[in-house]
């Protein structure tokens, strides 16, 4: 599908979501009462392959759906960059289905993007709030006695500049996870800015963090293997000691193995244990103060296993081959009021 040379809208809200029945009414809820009347826009919601009621509830509101099959190469990265396909505004709002729009911002960050061109995305404050919790909680007004300051990349609820997007060639579609980082350090590398706003822009209903169960379910999901999957797209691209430079904390239970394969080694070639010991004592002194930062034993072990998947994933990711976003297929049904509809603070117009 080629994109229109022409913006229809002021802004595009791309949403993806799966299996969201329980949130996506909130969100689509949050997003009309919250879009100035003064700006008109589309939203359009990418679905992958739901098998509760989310499709049902979705079409209840004036937002064009985008269904991708259980085939297609599922994940956060690829359902944004379909919804980039079909978007036509000028700027496009990306959000996830188990989150809710806090007011004020939209305005506060188009106003932004309009007088600094040099501007490419715009963030918020996001909340975290457990996913049990009802809709309904205090939303925090902007706070017009902060200051924006720029960031390395924008979260998961964040407006983008089309242009940027465009000229850095869209989200990697094949991506499975840290596709925020990466998409934003091409987009910084080209001169745009990356900003956020002193003020709210969501509350994210998730999983409690401090939990194996969360680590084991992102596991399951494959969302470890992004880092390994950027090294790899980007070991010729010039970016990748930049990547290093900004995430190379995911890259640190590598180095890890690695000193204590280089102790056990050296140990047995120089005879002497003192390396191997040495690495041990380092090791346990360092789980110490970890254990002490924290407060908490049991989060000092979640650090550990945490640190022991993102290895395990960096290493399957990178193993992976890469692809050119040329090869994503684009066989989607689409379906929604005329495939797009305006939506402003009077009402909804095809």
């Amino acid at each position: 599908m080629e994109k229109s040379s022409q913006y229809r809208f002021d802004v595009s809200w791309v949403i993806i979501g799966k299996n969201a029945d329980w949130s996506i009414g909130r969100l689509l809820q949050s997003i009309i009462a919250h879009v100035p009347q003064q700006l008109s826009s589309e939203i359009i919601y990418v679905d992958s392959a739901s098998t509760d009621r989310t499709i049902e509830v979705v079409r209840a509101y004036p937002a064009t759906v985008v269904q991708l099959s259980s085939k297609y190469p599922l994940c956060a990265s690829a359902g944004r960059f379909i919804g980039s396909q079909y978007a036509t505004g000028k700027y496009i709002a990306f959000i996830d289905s188990d989150m809710e729009l806090a007011g004020g911002w939209l305005d506060a960050a188009v106003k932004l993007l309009e007088g600094e061109p040099g501007i490419g995305v715009v963030s918020g404050v996001i909340l975290e709030a457990d996913r049990t919790a009802h809709s309904g909680a205090v939303i925090q007004p902007p706070d017009d006695g902060g200051s924006i300051i720029d960031i390395r990349y924008a979260g998961n609820a964040a407006i983008f500049r089309r242009e940027a997007l465009d000229a850095a060639g869209d989200w990697n579609p094949y991506l499975i996870s840290d596709e925020e980082p990466e998409l934003c350090l091409r987009i910084r590398h080209l001169g745009y800015r990356v900003v956020q706003l002193p003020c709210q822009v969501s509350w994210h209903y998730t999983y409690p963090v401090y939990r194996i169960s969360t680590l084991l379910s992102r596991r399951e999901r494959r969302l470890f293997l992004g880092y390994g999957q950027v090294v790899r797209y980007h070991l010729h691209t010039g970016l990748l000691i930049t990547y290093f430079r900004e995430r190379g904390w995911a890259i640190i239970p590598a180095l890890a193995c690695l000193t204590a394969f280089g102790a056990v080694l050296t140990s047995v070639i120089s005879k002497n244990s003192v390396w191997i010991l040495g690495y041990m004592g380092a090791l346990l002194l360092v789980l110490a103060m970890d254990a002490v930062r924290s407060r908490s034993i049991y989060r000092m072990i979640f650090h550990v296993f945490h640190r022991a998947l993102i290895l395990e994933g960096t290493i399957r990711g990178f193993a992976m081959r890469p692809h050119a976003c040329s090869e994503n297929p684009l066989d989607v049904q689409l379906s929604g009021p005329s495939a797009s509809a305006t939506l402003n603070a009077g009402g909804i117009s095809a």
